[in-house]
């Protein structure tokens, strides 16, 4: 019997390619034991090997996980078709014995939950990573700094041992990967033209020009881990490739000190806020004018604030009191940029939708037609997907997004919106349906949501509308708007400079937007004291990485100029942590008495008088004396 050590990625096998491949009838059966068994697809691969079989027999009985539960005591074919539900929901993680009849047999398994951005034939790479202060083997090295990997890769030291990562064949490891589960966050590091690996001692590498940094905030959801998994990660094949590139385009790590890494870090910040700034600010100015003209009276600060938001966020949502222009601030966006009707929708929210199908549509099976909704939205989708206008911007508005339950309606977006731009797919109706709706011709079972569509809704807070779940508030900048005071309105001329009567193309507004979310080694350490905090009070509070993302990339799009009327980088973070992270702060005064206890060990006012450095919290700490007043008046805050 020949065992296999390498640690493979699978998923169930779908009854279609086990006919296909002459493997059965049926990716699950009972077999003679009374034990259900199935077949695993494998679906990953270390890069420059594959595996010997794509197809790997399982034993239901031989895997010991709550996730899976047979029930014995059901009709065969129920029980089976319960299994296969069970199943469809799994990742699986093994190795994999050939027995003497030739077949592969699956051992050691290990199970995890099927992300919901997983889609058929989408394939990973198993990649080497080194986890914070977690060796993956008694006695090995233990790092606890990204930066004391990046000496050891420097100074050519053995750097970690692999663990079911099988080197022979491979010509090359590219790159590794460092985990923080603290921060939650991964770093690149390599551009290696060359390993050594030694059984006793690991790994280690050669280069021409070392490169590192870190992960993209879509990345994210395309990594698959598991709890027991020390030395390695699968990364999709569409974020293996990302790597690939940047490894080929970045600037390679510059040799310095290790303390003088915080102080290169914020030059680099600097260094790409500093890129396109004249054709940027010229737009702020525009978009202020256009404001002035339409009788909005914003300071230009919330204005940019907007913007960067817009441009760095998969949702934006404006808040405010009823009246104060929400609705017509985003149509003097959509103007400054110059989009055409055609290219700026208003879809007005109404109190009665209860699901997806409200805005999406739904499948009349009376008459075998599918229906769009009257809202227009899925024709808009469907336009803005057509190759003809890849090229153009259009913006979508949700107007009076909460007077139904967001999270209900908008359900699909609420994941489609965080997934990578080749995997954001909308799903209109079940695909067997395609060949039997008379209207399918038109109304294709899913559609692409490019990139090229900003999605902004504009919320009311009072008695006639719903409240946002965690869920909507962890994916969406929630701005609130401030009427500058009446007494400063003044009637003065709006002048035209910067402005620009040409409409902006998708290609020229992604030109604005910088992709890297970087954050400081201060930066990081305050949120994560913050998610502590946050975390004490309340096991459902707390900070995910992906806010951390969100933080990093709104920061590093901000607009930069030497004008007073900036947002500087420690005025940006306060605005995101309101926006971001108080947000998330609700419940009842017994709950969260500790946060606005200024003598408290969990007090935030004192977090924010420790990292001052950071920034001076000037909206954060208002907002948080509004919360104590309603904490203190109601017994709770929303």
């Amino acid at each position: 019997m020949r065992t296999e050590a390498i640690d493979w990625l699978g998923v169930l096998a779908t009854d279609e390619e086990i006919r296909n491949n002459n493997l059965g009838r049926s990716n699950c059966i009972v077999n003679k034991l009374d034990s259900l068994q199935f077949y695993i697809k494998v679906i990953s691969k270390i890069p420059g090997q594959t595996p010997n079989s794509q197809y790997v027999v399982c034993y239901g009985n031989r895997i010991d996980s709550e996730m899976l539960i047979d029930n014995g005591a059901f009709d065969e074919n129920v029980r089976i078709d319960d299994y296969v539900k069970q199943l469809k929901n799994c990742f699986f993680r093994f190795n994999y014995e050939e027995n003497q009849a030739g077949y592969y047999i699956a051992k050691n398994v290990e199970i995890a939950e099927l992300s919901e951005s997983y889609y058929q034939g989408k394939v990973f790479f198993y990649i080497p990573v080194i986890i914070r202060n977690q060796p993956a083997f008694s006695g090995d090295k233990q790092y606890d700094t990204y930066e004391q990997v990046e000496q050891a890769i420097k100074n050519g030291e053995f750097v970690c041992k692999l663990n079911k990562y099988n080197t022979m064949g491979v010509d090359n490891i590219p790159y590794i990967i460092f985990y923080d589960p603290e921060l939650l966050e991964y770093r690149v590091i390599g551009n290696f033209t060359k390993f050594e690996y030694n059984v006793t001692e690991g790994v280690k590498f050669e280069y021409n020009e070392l490169k590192s940094f870190n992960f993209e905030e879509d990345w994210y959801d395309d990594v698959v881990t598991f709890e027991n998994a020390h030395s390695g990660i699968y990364l999709s094949e569409y974020v293996h490739k990302k790597i690939m590139d940047q490894l080929d385009e970045k600037a390679p790590i510059d040799i310095k000190k290790v303390d003088e890494n915080e102080d290169e870090e914020l030059k680099n910040i600097s260094k790409i806020q500093m890129e396109d700034e004249n054709e940027e600010w010229k737009f702020v100015e525009h978009f202020e004018a256009v404001a002035k003209k339409d009788g909005l009276f914003y300071t230009k600060k919330d204005l940019i604030n907007f913007h960067t938001a817009v441009k760095s966020s998969s949702l934006v949502i404006l808040s405010g009191l009823s009246g104060t222009g929400k609705s017509q601030l985003v149509q003097c966006y959509a103007k400054a940029l110059g989009l055409q009707e055609d290219a700026f929708h208003m879809i007005p929210v109404r109190p009665n939708w209860n699901d997806d199908s409200d805005l999406i549509g739904f499948v009349d099976s009376m008459h075998m037609v599918y229906r769009p909704s009257d809202t227009g939205f899925i024709n808009i989708l469907m336009e803005a997907s057509q190759e003809r206008n890849e090229n153009k911007l259009y913006i979508i508005c949700f107007d009076e997004m909460n007077l139904a339950r967001v999270e209900h309606y908008f359900s699909q977006f609420l994941s489609i919106l965080e997934m990578p731009e080749k995997s954001r797919i909308l799903r209109l109706y079940a695909s067997e349906y395609e060949t039997r709706l008379y209207n399918s011709d038109k109304y294709k079972s899913t559609v692409k949501i490019g990139n090229n569509i900003r999605f902004i809704g504009t919320v009311n807070i009072d008695e006639s509308t719903f409240h946002f779940s965690d869920k909507v508030l962890d994916r969406a900048n929630v701005i609130k708007l401030n009427v500058i005071p009446y007494t400063e309105w003044k009637a003065t001329e709006v002048t035209t400079k910067g402005a620009t009567i040409k409409e902006w193309s998708y290609e020229e507004y992604q030109k604005l937007i910088r992709k890297d979310s970087m954050l400081t080694e201060r930066e990081r350490e305050f949120i994560w004291r913050v998610h502590k905090t946050l975390n004490s009070c309340a096991k459902n509070l707390g900070v995910g990485p992906r806010i951390l993302k969100q933080i990093g990339k709104y920061l590093v799009n901000l607009p930069f100029t030497e004008e007073a009327e900036n947002i500087t980088r420690e005025e940006g973070f306060d605005l995101q942590f309101v926006q971001r992270i108080m947000t998330k702060i609700r419940g009842q005064k017994e709950q969260l008495a500790a946060i606005f206890d200024a003598d408290s060990e969990e007090s935030l006012s004192r977090l924010f008088d420790e990292y001052a450095d950071v920034s001076k919290f000037e909206n954060s700490r208002r907002n948080l004396e509004i919360k104590r007043q309603e904490i203190e008046n109601y017994g709770y805050t929303l």
